[in-house]
């Protein structure tokens, strides 16, 4: 069983992989094709783009994460902080690209509130705040989605660390709040997040969804450049988006060389900070004043969600009115038809893929409970869509589909989107069987309890919040999932993520904003749904009534 079910998890999620790496590296032989390629006007500055956006944004997103778990101090405020965090990380990347450019815009929902009383504005003034040349607007709207995740890596990391000795040590050694954490706790939180600050700056230096909305667009970045080039009618470029692919992932790799390299300087530098003998007593009152920033994190995105609601339902939304003037209903009944369609498809989609990463996720946990190793092989692989660039094997899968006659259904989709529900889904739900104590199906056995029976009273109860859990991060994860769907679904299969970047990318942002709109209020749903069940489960469980 154990054997059949390895089988199962790893074809699902390393057949596309394989396949798709494979058959890239054929079609990137071509000489020509990487001839196109570099003489591509642009191509460097595309490329430097993408670099920079990336390996900024993720810096700023890790000073922000570790700062957020910092300040939270105590193990229960970092279980809220994580509460904050899951609505953020549930926000699929175009929706909250589409929703901060409506929120940042010259005429966007931010200077609204502060016009004209504060700017003296009474017109949008004619600044360049989205898709800016240096590509500042992209590196914010990364670090404001990058940080929640690191954020939740972080406070699971504390498990492995004894935070609250460490600091209670730095503490009567006299050293101040900040500086305790800098120098005792966040050394060692830095090495249990190693692998997820891989797949994050592999993100933001491969990212297409968020780079639409936000990016600069003369030249764009590389990502969103190969993107095109795949999608256009111009047959001579699709050889060179072979090779573009095997440049980024050259690229991202030499990214990650050069973020590890920065990280063991960054050490360097940090022993010689901790060893200065300097107490930072002053580091409690700066605390203070820096507590603001992760707020400004969950702010910017409760802003961009309520921008594009503003967006999507005003006929009419003159500057500076902060509200729009009326609902335009016959927007809405306009959109009903492809947005109710294009939900539909994607609520379908979503429940397939909560069905196969969860079940298989727990299935495998299931067979690999006393196994450890076995279980950081899967995660290994199962975390490889995460840190290789999406351009790198999708193309080749799509092939693949192609072959197998599959391409276009729903069957293409759900695959590829189990391949990237998988990973979240298996962290979850793998970690939390894991932690089970061996000795309560033991227990149930001994009473009589069959294997399955054992199975069903005991671990799935104890289970239940991180199934749930995991469930509502899957969904969230299909429903965000655009490169993959257009793809796997040859532009046959229409999901909200789908539209919205259509209406993107062609400047119809009311468009956009109802579909964005729709793609970021699902997921929240979503996840709202599964922790008010999981804790109610939770209460039944201690004997609390309803």
């Amino acid at each position: 069983m154990k054997a059949v079910a390895l089988t199962i998890l790893l074809a699902v999620s390393g057949i596309p992989i394989l396949a798709g790496v494979g058959i890239t590296l054929v079609e990137a032989a071509d000489p020509a094709a990487w001839s196109t390629l570099l003489h591509f006007p642009g191509i460097g500055r595309s490329v430097a783009l993408s670099v920079w956006t990336g390996a900024a944004g993720t810096v700023l997103a890790l000073v922000l994460a570790h700062l957020t778990v910092a300040l939270a101090g105590t193990s229960t405020w970092a279980r809220r902080v994580e509460a904050l965090a899951l609505p953020v990380i549930a926000l699929p990347h175009l929706a909250l690209g589409i929703g901060l450019a409506l929120l940042l815009s010259p005429s966007g929902l931010l200077l609204r509130a502060l016009s004209p009383w504060a700017t003296g504005l009474h017109r949008p003034p004619d600044w360049l705040l989205v898709q800016d040349p240096l590509g500042l607007s992209l590196v914010l709207g990364l670090a404001v989605k990058e940080a929640p995740f690191l954020i939740l890596m972080l406070v699971g990391a504390r498990a492995q660390v004894p935070v609250t000795r460490l600091m209670l040590q730095s503490r009567s050694l006299g050293y101040g709040r900040l500086k305790a954490w800098w120098v005792s706790v966040a050394p060692l939180l830095q090495r249990q997040i190693r692998l997820p600050l891989a797949a994050a700056i592999v993100f933001g230096v491969t990212n297409v969804e968020m780079a639409i909305p936000l990016g600069p667009v003369s030249p764009p970045p590389f990502a969103v450049v190969l993107w095109q080039w795949f999608t256009t009618s111009r047959l001579e470029l699709r050889g060179a988006a072979f090779a573009g692919s095997i440049l980024l992932v050259v690229v991202a790799i030499g990214t990650l060389a050069v973020a590890m390299s920065a990280l063991r300087l960054a050490r360097r530098v940090h022993s010689h900070y901790a060893a200065s003998g300097r107490r930072g007593r002053s580091s409690t009152s700066i605390a203070r004043t820096l507590a603001i920033l992760p707020g400004l994190v969950l702010a910017l995105a409760s802003g961009a969600v309520a921008a594009l609601v503003c967006r999507g339902l005003s006929p009419m939304w003159r500057f500076p009115a902060v509200l729009p003037e009326a609902i335009d209903a016959s927007l809405i009944e306009r959109s009903a038809p492809s947005l109710g369609a294009a939900l539909g498809t994607t609520l379908a989609l979503g429940g397939i893929t909560v069905v196969l990463a969860v079940g298989l996720s727990l299935w495998v946990a299931e067979s690999l409970s006393r196994d450890s190793l076995w279980r950081r092989r899967v995660g290994v692989v199962l975390f490889a869509p995460l840190l290789l660039p999406q351009m790198a094997f999708l193309f080749g899968f799509q092939w693949l589909v192609v072959r197998l006659g599959i391409d276009g259904t729903w069957w293409a989709v759900g695959w590829e989107h189990a391949l990237f529900a998988l990973p979240y889904a298996w962290g979850i739900v793998a970690g939390a069987r894991s932690a089970l104590d061996s000795r309560l199906v033991v227990t149930a056995r001994t009473l009589g309890a069959g294997l399955l029976r054992a199975w069903w009273a005991v671990v799935v109860p104890l289970l239940s919040r991180s199934v749930l859990l995991a469930g509502a991060i899957a969904f969230s994860v299909s429903v965000a999932l655009y490169l993959p769907t257009l793809f796997a679904g040859a532009g046959r299969v229409a999901t909200v993520a789908t539209e919205a970047a259509s209406a993107a990318s062609s400047g119809n942002l009311r468009v956009a904003a109802v579909h964005g709109a729709a793609q970021a209020i699902a997921p929240l749903i979503a996840l709202g749904v599964a922790m008010l069940t999981g804790q109610s489960l939770f209460r039944n469980r201690q004997g609390v009534p309803r």
